[in-house]
């Protein structure tokens, strides 16, 4: 439920256009990771207090958080 509010509540359209300019693009060496999916992982980081390791593990044991 708070997910899916989350989801029409927050521009990620808007937020992503206002963060690109600034992130990484893809060159020599790895792929960087999906603005998007980057973005998200910070926010869902925020929201329930996680660290990085911690949201890793969540992202990879919820389907509701892998939407």
């Amino acid at each position: 439920m708070f997910l899916a509010r989350m989801e029409t509540l927050v521009p990620w359209v808007a937020l992503c256009a206002v963060i690109a300019p600034h992130y990484p693009r893809a060159g020599k060496g790895r792929h960087p990771v999906g603005l998007e999916r980057m973005l998200r992982m910070y926010f869902v980081q925020q929201w329930f207090n996680l660290a990085d390791q911690a949201c890793e593990e969540a992202l990879l044991d919820s389907t509701a958080l892998r939407r």
